[in-house]
């Protein structure tokens, strides 16, 4: 099995849209907003400040994940895990695993990601990959919709 990370290119966009739009039905049962994304186009709009990926398995994409600069905490962040999806057939074969570890320890730097409460699969995978990574400084801001992870890495 390989598992590889790979930029997503304006060719691809037909492919995220469909992922993406997977991704958002799935998490409206987490309390989700629905199925618009206003921020798509804004991947490729600002090239500096947000970095869409994908994610490969053997030869196929099997996710994606969006990363920016948004801080989900307000208080500032170099990076945040905007969203992370991978497709239901490739779920527990280490593949998010995997993914997550490499676009994290791609960018050293200071970290943030939200995940929404009532995500249980989420709330689980997360703190596995934050202590995977070795990140510093984890920092866990709690309300009742939303589990925000502060860290650092490198």
């Amino acid at each position: 099995m390989r598992i590889e990370l790979e930029p997503a290119l304006a060719a691809h966009l037909p492919l995220l849209r469909s992922l993406l739009s997977d991704c958002l039905t799935e998490f409206e049962k987490y309390g989700g907003s629905g199925p618009d994304y206003p921020y798509f186009d804004a991947y490729w709009e600002q090239p500096d400040h947000r970095w869409p990926y994908l994610i490969r398995l053997d030869d196929r994409y099997a996710g994606f994940a969006f990363v920016n600069t948004w801080s989900p905490s307000g208080r500032g962040t170099d990076f945040a895990i905007a969203e992370f999806y991978v497709v239901p057939d490739a779920r527990g074969r280490g593949v998010g695993f995997e993914a997550a570890k490499t676009i994290l320890n791609e960018r050293p730097g200071q970290w943030e990601l939200s995940v929404m409460a009532r995500n249980a699969p989420a709330q689980k995978f997360w703190p596995r990959i934050i202590d995977a990574i070795g990140a510093g400084d984890v920092e866990r801001i709690v309300s009742d919709e939303t589990t925000i992870y502060c860290f650092t890495i490198g």
